[in-house]
């Protein structure tokens, strides 16, 4: 496994589902460099998606500055009163200011959310880490759409024929040998008694 996977960005990609993970959060096969290096880098995604987010102002209401704005003025107005001497010297400055409070105020919400996932303890091995994240998606929900990015369905070996086909469950690999007319014997009684 270490000869296959050893480009860094898929590396990347591997530790960060790792870590989304309840089950393997703690990332013990890690050096402790690199597994800060993780979280750090779950936590900047976390606050550049957010920051995008509120951009395209894909936010809620309450948390974007601009969208409260722009919610306050009817949209019928007439055009824009004369700004005083005072908002324009001093507007731009301090609505940079109010975007990098926000933005502060993001990434510190994005640590405090990974330090509290950190926190609680891993969830048993067989348990199931997507039931896991929809029960505490309301106690983490940044670091959960995240999850819902990195942890995907579990791919399975079982061919198609078994699992969506009567015939994938009577046509074995024992019976492979079984005549075209039995094959469609054993499917006709199979259906005909599961009624």
């Amino acid at each position: 496994m270490q000869q296959r996977y050893t480009e860094p960005g898929l590396q990347d990609y591997l530790h960060k589902s790792t870590a989304l993970d309840p089950r393997f959060k703690t990332l013990l096969h890690l050096d402790s460099t690199t597994r800060l290096r993780v979280y750090d880098l779950l936590t900047a995604e976390n606050v550049s998606i957010e920051q995008e987010g509120q951009a395209t102002g894909a936010t809620e209401p309450a948390t974007s500055i601009e969208t409260q704005t722009v919610d306050l003025e009817p949209s019928t107005s007439p055009p824009q009163e004369k700004k005083s001497a005072m908002t324009e010297l001093f507007g731009g400055l301090f609505m940079t200011h109010d975007h990098e409070s926000s933005t502060k105020s993001v990434a510190k919400m994005a640590e405090e959310e990974m330090q509290f996932f950190r926190a609680v303890d891993c969830i048993p091995l067989d348990a199931d880490p997507l039931k896991w994240w929809k029960t505490h998606e309301h106690l983490y929900p940044h670091f959960a759409m995240l999850a819902w990015r990195y942890l995907a369905v579990p791919g399975t070996s079982v061919p198609s024929e078994r699992v969506f086909f009567t015939a994938g469950d009577i046509v074995t690999s024992s019976r492979s040998v079984l005549s075209e007319e039995n094959v469609d014997t054993l499917i006709f009684l199979k259906k005909k008694f599961k009624n």
